[in-house]
C-alpha cells in the first residue's frame, strides 16, 4: 500500500504475492530440472543421523520412489500421514514424497507424551505413522504400539530407517502412477494450541506453504547458490513449512540442524560456507557464548533470521557486532503459513529494534478494536491477516463467526500497532498464550494437569520474563493442605506427564488468587506480582517480536 495511513490497515493486492500454482511435490520436480546437480538438502557435522548430500536430482528421485512406495502400499491420495521425529534426513524425503503421493503431512512433536500423541493421531484420524527409533532415552515405537491398539484407523507403523527401506523394496513400485495434486489441497496439518487450550489442527496448502516460504525466503535476501542452516524442528512450521520449501523455491541449499549445539553450528556455518542462517534469539547468543566463537571464520556469513520469540533491541545490536551481518526479524503463525511479516536488511536498526517489519507482498492487516473496528495508527487493537498464506481451517473444529472472519480475516489473538507506513509491532497477546523459545504453551493445558496431583487445589499458569527463552512457565498454586508436595516434587511429578518445555520452571504457593467481582483470575496482576516475588526484571520493552507463532508463529 503506497503512501502514509492514517488507519491501522493495510490491504494488499492478492496477486503482488504471485502466488504459487504448483503443488510441493510438483514444484521438486521442477527444481530437479532446473538445478539437477545443486545441493537441495545436506546434513553435516552431525554424529547422531547420517550426514548426507543430496543434490535436487537425487533427492527429487528418492521422493518420487518414495510416493509410488506408499501407493503400492495401499495408501491413497488425501491420506493422512504423521511423521513424529526430530530432525532426521528422513523428514525431508517424507516430506516431499507425501506431497508427491498426494497425501497430507501430520507434523508431530518428537516430545510428545503418550496422552499427547493419542490426541493428535486420533484427532487427525491417522493412516499411518512414521518415528524415529528414538529420542534421548525414549523408545518411540514402544509408545507408538500402545498408542494403537485405541486407533482402529492407524493401518501402518514404519520407522525412518528399515520402515521406509522396506515400502522401497515393494515389487511394482515403477508401474505406479502419481496423481495430480491440486495447490489448493491440502498439504500439512500442524498442531498449535489454541485460545482454549486445546491444540487445534490447522490444515495448510500446498500453495499457501510455498508462496509464503518462497516469499520470505527472498524478503530476507537469500537467492540462488546461498547455503542457509537453520536450527528450526521440521515438526514446526518454520522448519518443514517455511525453511525446506523456502530454500529450494530460491533455488538453495538447506543445511537444517538436527539438534542445536552452538560449537557443533559454528562448524557448520563455517566449514559449509553458510549465506545465511536461520534460529531463535537464544541459539545466537549461545554461539556467542562458545569459547571458540572468536576465531571462527564466518566470512560468508550475510544474513541471520532471528525468530520464534521477542528479540531484545540490545541483541540485536549485539549480535550485528559479533557475527558483522545484519540481523533480520519478522513476525508470523502457523495459521499463516509462517511469516506473514518481515524487516529486511535495508531497514534501520531504529526499526528493526522497535518493530517486525511490513506486510510481505499479498499480505493484508487489519488492526482492530473489540467491536471489529479498524483502528487508527499507533493504536493497539487485534492483529488480523488475510492473504496468499491463510489456512484452509482448523480440522473438526467450528470457529467462531464474528464480523472481522466473515469478512475473511483471520484473527491472531495477538496485539499490535501499525504505524503510517505499514510497519507492525507486536505489544502483547489478546490470549493468555506463554511463548517460550518458541514454543506455543497453553496456560490451561498445564493447569488441568496440574489439578490432577492430589495436593493441588487449584492451579494458575503464566508466563514470567526470561532473558534467554523469552517467557518461561509459573504455575502459581492453591494447595489443597498444609502439609502439600513442594515446587521440585512437583515438577519432577509434571516431567512424567508433560512435555518438558511445558513443566514449570517457577512453582510458587498463594493462598489466594487477585480476582474481578466475577471471579476470573487478574493473571496480569498475578504475574507483576510473581515478577517481583521472584526478583526478575521484565524483557527490555524496546524489542523486535519474531515470528513463529504468537498464537503461533513462525520465521
Amino acid at each position: 500500500m503506497p503512501g502514509k495511513n492514517s488507519q491501522a490497515l493495510w490491504l494488499a493486492d492478492p496477486d503482488n504475492a504471485r502466488p504459487v500454482d504448483r503443488s510441493i511435490g510438483d514444484l521438486l520436480t521442477q527444481l530437479a530440472a532446473r538445478y539437477p546437480q545443486r545441493e537441495a538438502v545436506v546434513y553435516a557435522c552431525h554424529s547422531e543421523v547420517e550426514n548426507i548430500r543430496l543434490s535436487y536430482a537425487q533427492l527429487n528421485e528418492l521422493a518420487t520412489t518414495l510416493a509410488k512406495a506408499l501407493l503400492t502400499a495401499g495408501y491413497m491420495p488425501g491420506d493422512h500421514i504423521a511423521i513424529w521425529a526430530p530432525n532426521n534426513p528422513e523428514w525431508i524425503l517424507l516430506e516431499y514424497a507425501i506431497a508427491k503421493a498426494g497425501m497430507v503431512i501430520v507434523a508431530l512433536n518428537p516430545l510428545y507424551k503418550e496422552a499427547e500423541l493419542a490426541f493428535a493421531l486420533q484427532t487427525a484420524d491417522v493412516r499411518a505413522i512414521f518415528h524415529a527409533d528414538s529420542v534421548g532415552d525414549t523408545n518411540l515405537r514402544s509408545i507408538v504400539d500402545r498408542v494403537a491398539t485405541t486407533l482402529p484407523a492407524l493401518k501402518g507403523i514404519y520407522s525412518l530407517g528399515s520402515g521406509i527401506t522396506g515400502l522401497m523394496a515393494q515389487q511394482g513400485i515403477e508401474s505406479r502412477t502419481l496423481p495430480a495434486v491440486d495447490a489448493d489441497s491440502p498439504f500439512m496439518i500442524q498442531y498449535t494450541s489454541g485460545t482454549t487450550g486445546m491444540p487445534k489442527a490447522a490444515v495448510l496448502a500446498h500453495r499457501g506453504i510455498a508462496t509464503t516460504a518462497r516469499n520470505s525466503y527472498q524478503a530476507w535476501g537469500f537467492g540462488s547458490g546461498d547455503k542457509v542452516c537453520h536450527g528450526f524442528p521440521l515438526y514446526h512450521v518454520g522448519g518443514s513449512g517455511n525453511s525446506t520449501p523456502g530454500a529450494a523455491l530460491v533455488g538453495a541449499t538447506t543445511l537444517p540442524l538436527y539438534i542445536f549445539k552452538a560449537g557443533r553450528t559454528l562448524d557448520i556455518l563455517e566449514s559449509e560456507r553458510c549465506t545465511g542462517f536461520i534460529g531463535v534469539p537464544s541459539m545466537l547468543t549461545a554461539m556467542m557464548e562458545d569459547p571458540s566463537f572468536s576465531s571462527r571464520d564466518l566470512s560468508s556469513l550475510q544474513y541471520i533470521v532471528a525468530g520464534g520469540m521477542s528479540v531484545p533491541a540490545r541483541l540485536i545490536r549485539q549480535c550485528e557486532k559479533a557475527f558483522g551481518v545484519d540481523i533480520i526479524n519478522g513476525y508470523g503463525q502457523t495459521e499463516t503459513s509462517g511469516v506473514s511479516c518481515s524487516t529486511v536488511a535495508a531497514d534501520s536498526a531504529d526499526i528493526k529494534s522497535r518493530t517486525s517489519g511490513r506486510p510481505l507482498p499479498g499480505v493484508s492487516f487489519n488492526i482492530v478494536d473489540d467491536n471489529g473496528h479498524t483502528l487508527p495508527c499507533d493504536q493497539p487493537g487485534e492483529l488480523c491477516y488475510r492473504g496468499p498464506g491463510q489456512m484452509l481451517g482448523y480440522l473438526n473444529h467450528q470457529g467462531t463467526k464474528d464480523s472481522v472472519a466473515d469478512a475473511g480475516w483471520l484473527r491472531s489473538g495477538d496485539l499490535a500497532t501499525m504505524d503510517e507506513n505499514g510497519y507492525i509491532r507486536i505489544v502483547g497477546r489478546a490470549s493468555e498464550m506463554i511463548i517460550r523459545g518458541g514454543e506455543n504453551l497453553s496456560p490451561s493445558e498445564i493447569e488441568a494437569f496440574l489439578v490432577q496431583h492430589e495436593d493441588v487445589a487449584e492451579a494458575a499458569v503464566i508466563g514470567l520474563p526470561d532473558a534467554k527463552y523469552g517467557e518461561e512457565v509459573c504455575a502459581v498454586l492453591i494447595p489443597n493442605k498444609a502439609a502439600h508436595a513442594d515446587a521440585e516434587a512437583l515438577r519432577q511429578w509434571c516431567a512424567q506427564g508433560l512435555s518438558r518445555w511445558k513443566v514449570p520452571r517457577y512453582i510458587q504457593f498463594v493462598a489466594d488468587y487477585p480476582k474481578t467481582p466475577s471471579g476470573k483470575i487478574q493473571k496480569f496482576l498475578l504475574r507483576d506480582s510473581m515478577i517481583a516475588a521472584l526478583g526478575l526484571q521484565a524483557v527490555d520493552d524496546a524489542s523486535a517480536s519474531a515470528p513463529p507463532e504468537t498464537t503461533d508463529s513462525t520465521a
